[in-house]
C-alpha cells in the first residue's frame, strides 16, 4: 500500500484537470483495501479517471486499486472464462484476448479506464455492452465488510447503468470474469464504418481484425486524452417518447434513431448537438471536438468549472431547441 498526501490528480484524469487530493492510497490487494477501509470507512474509489470532471480539491481520502492480474478460469471447446483484476487497464486488457483469438470484446477497443470501473458504467460501443460478455464480477460489500460473487444477473445493467451506480458506493469492484467465444463468433460490425472498413482493407472477420479496424476508426474520431485532455463521450445518447420522436422527425426528416421498444426510441447526442451548430464550438481554454461533438476537450490549463459551464451551455441549447434534456455520462467530483 501507498499513501500519498496533498498529491496532484492530474495525472490521474484523462481531461488532465488540476486538482490536489488531500489523500490518495494505492492498494495493491484485498488486504490493502480492508486495511484502507478500516483507516478511512468514508474513502472513494478512483478508476482510470477517464469518466470524472474534477471541479474542486478532493478532501475524502481516494483509494486507487493498483491490482492487475489476468487468468483464465474455465474453458471447454468454444467457450473461455477470463478474469481481470480491477487494476488492469481495460485496453490492455482487451488486446490480450483478441490476440487469443477470443471473441465478444473486440468491439470495446481503446475505451480508456480500467476493468474495476466498466461494470460501473456498462460500458459500450459499436452496439455491444459489457453486460454482453460480463459473467460474473468479485465485489467487496462495504456495508457487510464481505467479497462476494455477483453473477451478471445480479449487477442490474442498463443503458450506461449499473447495480454499482444505483448503490453508489456501496461496493467495491475487485475483478471480473468475460465469457469469450473461442470459435463460431458473433460478430457485430453492421455498426459505423466497421465492416466497409474491413472490406476496404480485404480483411475476414477476426477478432484481432475487427479490434484493428475500431481502433482506427476511433482514432480517427476521438483525440488521445494524453494529448487533447477529454474523457469520451460526455454525455449519453437521449431515450426519448416515440411520440416526442415522431414529432421531431416531422421538424428534423434525417434524424437517427435506435428503437429500444414500441414506446421508446433513442436519438444520438451527437445529431442534437451537432445540429445546434455547437460542433468545434470553443470557449478559452475547453471547447467542443471539432470532429465528434459528444467530446468535450480541455486545450491546456482549463478548470473542471469552465468545462462543467460549456456542458451546462450545451444542455441549455439542446432543451430549448428539441427539448430533450441531456444528461451528463461523466461524474462530477
Amino acid at each position: 500500500m501507498n499513501i500519498h498526501k496533498n498529491i496532484s490528480l492530474q495525472a490521474y484524469n484523462t481531461f488532465g484537470i488540476e486538482q490536489k487530493a488531500a489523500l490518495l492510497i494505492e492498494a495493491y490487494d484485498t488486504k490493502d483495501i480492508l486495511e484502507a477501509l478500516r483507516s478511512y470507512p468514508n474513502l472513494i474509489v478512483l478508476g482510470g479517471g477517464s469518466n470524472i470532471l474534477l471541479t474542486q480539491e478532493i478532501q475524502t481520502p481516494i483509494l486507487k486499486i493498483m491490482q492487475k492480474g489476468i487468468s483464465v478460469e474455465k474453458e471447454t471447446d468454444s467457450h473461455v472464462w477470463i478474469k481481470a483484476q480491477a487494476g488492469e487497464v481495460w485496453s490492455d486488457f482487451v488486446d490480450s484476448c483478441v490476440a487469443r483469438g477470443y471473441g465478444g470484446l473486440e468491439n470495446l477497443s481503446l475505451i480508456y479506464g480500467t476493468v474495476g470501473a466498466a461494470p460501473v458504467q456498462n460500458i459500450g460501443a459499436y452496439g455491444v455492452e459489457l453486460k454482453d460478455v460480463l459473467s460474473s464480477c468479485e465485489v467487496l460489500d462495504r456495508e457487510s465488510g464481505q467479497t462476494m460473487t455477483l453473477l451478471k444477473e445480479n449487477c442490474h445493467f442498463g443503458y450506461r447503468d449499473s447495480l454499482f451506480k444505483q448503490q453508489k458506493g456501496r461496493y467495491i469492484i475487485l475483478s471480473a470474469t468475460f465469457c469469450q467465444t473461442k470459435r463460431d463468433h458473433l460478430f457485430k460490425t453492421h455498426y459505423g464504418d466497421i465492416r466497409a472498413l474491413l472490406q476496404e482493407k480485404g480483411w475476414g472477420e477476426t477478432p484481432e481484425l475487427i479490434s484493428k479496424v475500431i481502433k482506427e476508426i476511433r482514432l480517427s474520431k476521438l483525440p488521445n486524452p494524453t494529448e487533447l485532455g477529454n474523457s469520451g463521450s460526455f454525455f449519453k445518447n437521449p431515450v426519448i417518447p416515440r411520440e416526442q420522436f415522431l414529432s421531431l422527425q416531422e421538424r428534423y426528416p434525417t434524424m437517427p434513431h435506435f428503437e429500444i421498444s414500441t414506446e421508446e426510441v433513442k436519438v444520438p447526442a451527437a445529431f442534437l448537438i451537432e445540429t445546434c451548430e455547437l460542433k468545434g464550438f470553443r470557449i478559452d481554454k475547453v471547447g467542443v471536438h471539432h470532429r465528434q461533438p459528444l467530446v468535450l476537450v480541455n486545450f491546456g490549463g482549463a478548470t473542471g468549472e469552465e468545462v462543467l459551464a460549456l456542458a451546462r451551455h450545451i444542455q441549455k441549447r439542446v432543451l430549448n431547441r428539441f427539448g430533450i434534456q441531456l444528461e451528463m455520462e461523466v461524474n462530477v467530483w
